[in-house]
């Protein structure tokens, strides 16, 4: 039997009753077939533990991951509420679904990717698909992947998004077969008869000259060619400027240069947003992990380009199948190219328009992640300000095209 995949959302402020309602919705359009998996992202307003007995009670014992999440997507585009569920059950019988979380994330990011992976261990030989879901406020997330990504067979496909919180940047959560945790990963390989098709895209345009991080511990970036961090993003805002809010509504941030290249179609970086600035000392954190000697240089967002580099994404994934139907996909989409960037919410000029590319009948889950996790040219990185599709097709006979 194929992948059979159906998606339900919720806006109950209830949440107990909006879990139930979106997975209700979402196993109902399974028919007869019974869940073997099931994805959950909710916001941050609702009551955790609340929210995912309510996915429980109406999907049963099921294994389930997820996270707290600063929007969700669906079919009905983004909903970036205080009050927003969206829940995808898949039934399969030749695909395998394993559920893993690992609870030190924070205290430790490389220890708990060597956990990880030992706990993955001989399912993951014949390769799969590894979706992970890191706090999105707390732990090093680059450090956690370069281990992870050390710790697994090669043809393993790492992905996934950090949980957030309603952009408040305080607390996220992780969910793990209908318990709710923090400061942990929590993790799903998918593995079977499926082929995996993937996509990445962002919409920045560098600027100035490319500089060096001369100071950084900790996940802060203390100087950048010797000069204070907050020095050198204020060169490029008004003389007013205070806070991270100013950065922010100027689209500005920090590109890192991709020492072993990048694709012709993403570009030879990847973009990094500071999310906290020391007033004290103007050093700002990023959660990318950045480190003293990284080659970095200022970037723009460009709201034009995120829409044509995303609906060429979409293009791309579909005309690699030929034109075939995906039997879902998951779209891992940063919280920065959501409302904070549209005006009107980003499912108009983002979403439906990729929709309209893949398939508007296709299943679709998404998340407005703050990092989104995917490989490019073969090696597994840590992203911020960017855009992942990531779809699940039949796989193909070795005759096949």
């Amino acid at each position: 039997m194929q992948i059979q995949a159906g998606v339900g959302r919720s806006g109950t402020h209830d949440s107990a009753k909006a879990g139930r309602e979106a997975a209700q919705a979402a196993r109902e359009k399974l028919q007869d077939a019974a869940p073997a998996f099931a994805l959950v992202f909710g916001t941050a307003g609702h009551d955790q533990d609340a929210l995912l007995a309510g996915v429980s009670a109406a999907l049963g014992p099921v294994p389930l991951s997820g996270c707290s999440a600063e929007g969700v997507i669906t079919q009905h585009g983004s909903d970036e509420c205080s009050h927003a569920v969206a829940v995808m059950a898949i039934a399969a019988e030749d695909v395998q679904f394993r559920t893993y979380l690992v609870s030190a994330f924070a205290e430790n990011a490389a220890q708990a990717a060597q956990s990880l992976s030992q706990q993955v261990g001989e399912a993951a030989s014949s390769g799969g698909l590894l979706l992970v879901f890191p706090d999105g406020v707390q732990g090093n997330c680059r450090e956690f992947i370069e281990t992870l990504e050390a710790g697994l067979p090669a043809d393993v496909v790492i992905a996934g998004g950090t949980a957030g919180d309603l952009l408040k940047f305080e607390r996220t959560y992780q969910y793990h077969d209908g318990q709710v945790h923090t400061g942990a990963v929590a993790a799903v390989l998918i593995t079977g008869a499926f082929d995996i098709e993937l996509t990445v895209s962002h919409g920045c345009d560098l600027i100035g000259l490319p500089q060096t991080v001369t100071k950084a511990a900790d996940g802060f970036v203390h100087e950048i060619d010797g000069s204070p961090s907050w020095e050198v993003f204020k060169s490029y805002l008004p003389d007013d400027a205070e806070g991270l809010e100013a950065v922010h509504v100027a689209h500005l941030l920090l590109a890192e240069h991709i020492s072993d290249g990048g694709t012709s179609d993403f570009g030879d970086f990847t973009v990094r947003v500071p999310v906290k600035l020391n007033q004290d000392d103007g050093s700002l954190y990023f959660a990318a992990g950045l480190t003293t000697g990284t080659q970095v240089q200022l970037a723009l967002r460009n709201v034009d380009k995120v829409c044509e580099r995303a609906l060429g994404s979409a293009q791309t994934l579909i005309d690699r199948r030929r034109g075939e139907r995906p039997l879902l996909l998951w779209q891992l989409d940063c919280a920065g190219r959501g409302r904070l960037l549209f005006d009107e919410g980003p499912t108009a000029p983002l979403i439906e328009p990729m929709q309209q590319i893949v398939g508007k009948d296709v299943p679709w889950l998404g998340i407005h992640t703050y990092g989104e996790i995917a490989p490019i040219a073969g090696r597994t990185f840590f992203h911020n300000y960017t855009g992942v599709l990531c779809a699940l097709y039949p796989r193909r006979s070795e005759g096949d095209g």
